[in-house]
């Protein structure tokens, strides 16, 4: 039977905040009240959800039915969790650096993470302190680089598993136990949110030193749509700025 292809779309956040014109008044509320830092990526990641969701569901991208309580979980109304379209999205980092990446299914509950390593990170004692013990001395023993890269992919897998089971950050980190000895992550136990099988896809841009990590419920068909060249940083356009 064939499985269904995933599209993940990776851009870079448009500093010019192009794809605003497409939120919703509760989005250009959120907007407005951001340090002007954060507001391409979010627009971008929104209008890049509204866009595919609208694909998915036949409807033009404005009038996808998103909300969001504060800083909780976006839903569609009217859409219980456990029905499709299912979907994901994370955006990082500043005007000048923001990337942003969204993934629909219609098929199977999904989770996206994108993590640009952060040199100042002392990983191997955050790796010590939040992750299971075996994996912590396995990192701890890799050389700097290559134990930086897997201890950011490994925090990507488990926020992507995060956004999936809609639970929180921190007991992830410790409960969410992986099997690396095929050099394709599985779950060796059960994640918080009783889980014991899933999909785990990741990948890395050296270039733009950026970890992307997606996982679903049920095998897929990962298909990667990745433009980040970098923008040049523009006066910020925002249409609705107070005064």
């Amino acid at each position: 039977m064939a499985v269904e292809q995933v599209t993940l779309a990776v851009r870079v956040a448009d500093p010019a905040l192009q794809g605003q014109e497409l939120l919703s008044p509760s989005e250009h509320e959120r907007l407005a009240g951001m340090h002007e830092g954060a507001r391409p990526s979010f627009v971008t990641a929104r209008s890049m959800l509204r866009t595919r969701l609208g694909q998915h569901m036949g409807l033009l991208p404005k009038a996808v039915p998103l909300v969001q309580e504060g800083a909780g979980r976006i839903s569609i109304d009217g859409f219980s969790p456990q029905e499709p379209p299912f979907f994901s999205v994370s955006h990082t980092g500043s005007a000048e650096e923001g990337i942003a990446a969204v993934a629909v299914s219609d098929t199977t509950p999904v989770g996206i993470d994108i993590q640009q390593i952060d040199l100042t990170v002392n990983w191997r004692r955050v790796a010590e302190r939040r992750y299971p013990e075996e994996e912590a001395a396995l990192l701890c023993a890799m050389p700097e680089a290559e134990g930086q890269i897997l201890f950011f992919t490994l925090w990507a897998i488990r926020e992507s598993f995060v956004k999936m089971e809609d639970g929180k950050l921190m007991p992830y980190l410790r409960q969410i136990e992986l099997d690396l000895s095929s050099g394709h992550p599985r779950l060796k136990a059960p994640t918080p949110g009783g889980r014991d099988s899933a999909m785990i896809w990741f990948h890395f841009l050296p270039e733009y030193q950026l970890v992307l990590s997606f996982v679903s419920a049920e095998p897929v068909e990962v298909k990667l749509d990745s433009w980040i060249d970098k923008a040049s940083r523009r006066p910020d356009p925002l249409y609705n700025r107070a005064g």
